[in-house]
């Protein structure tokens, strides 16, 4: 059986300029055999969280919404992509609020010691797709701060970004060439065999390189502060990371962060 790819389509507006990214994104992902599991979050019936802590006993939420059904898919896929616009320097409220009703899995986590995956279990694989109105790239360092601690919550490696500033009305996105490709790129890694990469690579890791251009990526340092549902609550807790980005400014894949490793991680808190 191939990888699964759950895809979340986070625009109200659908066939929109968001969605389309994320459908050329399935595509790659299509490419290389996986199976891809697609669901329109406006089409559901979600509700934020309400700080119950009910989850820490069980790591189970007990509000009765589509969120059950989204809980499996999120726990078991083998690649996520969520795709999700900008309004107003973040991502809309029900993409939002579905990374908010993750608290059960920050339960399970920290509180319930208990893993979400499988001892041996190959890299989950993660990417985020986002289109905004401005044209300053900067709109986008709300929503990628809450993906990046989602991705640490679910155990999901982060595998690029597809960030398009100044696209507002829709089919906008269709004029630009270059987005298209860098999407169909991290679909294809999404959707590609673990065991397959990692023969590539001949069992190791030690040089990484760009998933579209083919040339060594480049890694820095990065420290981020640890946060409860969706950067809602600091722990006070830091984690340390080794980031690793394309420095080809010819490649459509320029200065976007395709892998995240943690190397140094305090003690996890005893709570939210």
């Amino acid at each position: 059986m191939g990888i699964t790819v759950l895809a979340l389509a986070g625009s109200a507006r659908r066939g929109g300029n968001t969605e389309t990214l994320l459908d050329w994104c399935l595509a790659g992902a299509r490419e290389e055999g996986a199976v891809v599991v697609k669901i329109a979050l406006c089409d559901l019936d979600l509700h934020g969280c309400r700080a119950c802590d009910a989850c820490r006993d069980d790591g189970v939420c007990i509000q009765k919404d589509d969120m059950q059904a989204l809980y499996p898919h999120l726990r078991t896929a083998d690649s996520i992509v969520i795709a999700a616009p900008t309004y107003f320097q973040g991502m809309p409220a029900v993409p939002k609020m579905v990374i908010d009703r993750c608290q059960p899995f920050w339960a399970l986590k920290y509180v319930l010691k208990q893993p979400l995956a499988a001892p041996g279990r190959p890299e989950r694989r993660g990417a985020f797709l986002s289109c905004a109105g401005t044209t300053s790239m900067q709109a986008f360092d709300g929503s990628r701060k809450v993906m990046r601690c989602l991705w640490y919550t679910l155990d999901v490696t982060p595998a690029g970004e597809v960030l398009c500033p100044g696209i507002d009305t829709k089919g906008q996105i269709n004029d630009q060439a270059s987005a298209k490709v860098a999407a169909e790129q991290i679909g294809r890694h999404l959707g590609r065999e673990r065991s397959a990469e990692k023969q590539k690579l001949g069992g190791e890791d030690k040089v990484r390189t760009c998933i579209n251009c083919g040339k060594p990526l480049v890694d820095r340092v990065e420290e981020v502060e640890r946060t409860g549902t969706g950067g809602s609550r600091s722990t006070g807790e830091c984690a340390t990371y080794r980031v690793w980005f394309c420095p080809n400014s010819d490649c459509v894949m320029y200065r976007t962060d395709l892998y995240r490793e943690p190397i140094a991680d305090r003690a996890a808190p005893t709570g939210r």
